[in-house]
């Protein structure tokens, strides 16, 4: 069969056009912001903790209030006999991406609720002595050191917050000032925020 002359050409400029159209698809509109990355589910997250860490042995999960997913999670740690307790907080407080720039409000927010006088317990009273940066790969952490009393006895309470999977990751290590050389709460943060990163 004789083919007609110039009968492929519009084929072949419909099919270069239909090209373009495809490619013009895949490039982001100038000035556009990147999407931004999925975030793992919190329990992925959490599943990464270790068993151990800087001398603390990992308990049981909890939600930190079942009526307000924003709350997130908490998993409780501490030393042989109690020594040092620890809680790894992670939450998002409802926002779809949490970053490094929400991290001095949400700190701020962290030591005021470690400072406040629980009302249900009386001679409970900590106070700020430091703060300070701690050091984890994938981003610092927001440290403060607190110093007070819980009844008679002396206490420390390390409190840090960081910036984990696109949540905060509030971590609060809290032992008697007698026993402070038997933990290294910042040891601590750095093994569970390291682990957690992945």
């Amino acid at each position: 069969m004789r083919a007609v002359p110039g009968a492929a050409r519009p084929l072949r400029a419909l099919l270069g056009g239909a090209a373009l159209l495809g490619l013009a698809g895949c490039v982001a509109p100038e000035g556009a912001a990147p999407a931004e990355p999925a975030r793992p589910p919190a329990d992925a997250v959490l599943t990464r903790l270790p068993a151990q860490a800087a001398g603390f042995d990992r308990f049981g999960v909890q939600d930190v209030a079942a009526e307000d997913p924003g709350a997130g999670k908490v998993v409780e740690y501490a030393t042989p006999r109690r020594v040092a307790v620890a809680q790894v907080f992670l939450y998002d407080l409802g926002r779809p991406m949490v970053t490094a720039a929400d991290l001095p409000a949400e700190a701020e927010r962290a030591i005021l609720e470690a400072t406040a006088l629980p009302v249900d317990r009386t001679g409970r009273q900590l106070s700020v002595a430091s703060r300070s940066p701690l050091v984890v790969p994938g981003g610092d952490f927001s440290c403060a050191a607190l110093s007070g009393t819980f009844g008679r006895n002396q206490v420390e309470r390390q409190v840090c917050l960081g910036v984990v999977a696109g949540r905060f990751m509030r971590v609060q290590v809290t032992m008697p000032s007698r026993g402070a050389a038997l933990a290294d709460p910042q040891a601590f943060v750095q093994a569970v925020a390291g682990a957690a990163r992945g």
